[in-house]
């Protein structure tokens, strides 16, 4: 009785590991890996409309999502196996005058962040002073080995907005089965 109470328990430790894992690879509840179509099904089901959806490589897009309190865009990004592998969440621009409100919700949107992701890697140092062309790394989280996510602040044209992304590493290293196939064809003789 001992050893299947025990195997009991370590396939209870190990299920609720793995469930704690897989809570970090999703956005929403749609999972990394997923295809294409199970994508915008899933974003469907949320009651919105996608857009960008034909094409092979092409993002999926949610032109208005409610990320909390911030009206933002999210873009779904796939793999060269259609595979989804990170997502990208953006602010809309604002001047050079109210670059205070993209401080604000490149704050709030690195807050979502810690509540899913743990801890950022150290403190931000980007503040409205010292904010220069180009994307300003806000935060960054490397406390999951299978995620890469970061927030930044991005200055264009004198004007700013906010970008969230977070990669899925294994999938976005993921090599292109389709290529090998026919790697392999073409290596076998046809007679």
């Amino acid at each position: 009785m001992p050893k299947f109470l025990l195997t009991l328990m370590l396939f209870v430790f190990s299920f609720s590991v793995s469930a704690f894992a897989q809570r970090y690879d999703n956005f929403a509840g749609i999972p990394f890996g997923s295809d294409r179509q199970t994508v915008i099904e899933e974003v469907m089901k949320m009651g919105y409309e996608p857009y960008g959806q034909s094409g092979e490589g092409e993002r999926v897009v949610i032109p208005v999502f409610k990320f909390g309190e911030l009206p933002v865009q999210v873009d779904f990004i796939f793999n060269q196996n259609d595979k989804f592998y990170a997502f990208e969440i953006r602010t809309g621009r604002v001047e050079e005058s109210r670059k205070n409100k993209a401080i604000e919700a490149a704050s709030y949107m690195s807050e979502q962040f810690t509540l899913k992701y743990g801890d950022p890697a150290a403190p931000t140092t980007v503040t409205e002073e010292n904010l220069h062309n180009g994307r300003n790394i806000y935060q960054e989280w490397f406390s999951i080995k299978a995620i890469n996510a970061f927030t930044s602040v991005v200055k264009n044209n004198n004007r700013f907005f906010v970008v969230g992304v977070v990669e899925h590493r294994a999938l976005a290293k993921e090599q292109n089965k389709k290529a090998k196939v026919k790697e392999k064809a073409s290596n076998t003789p046809v007679f």
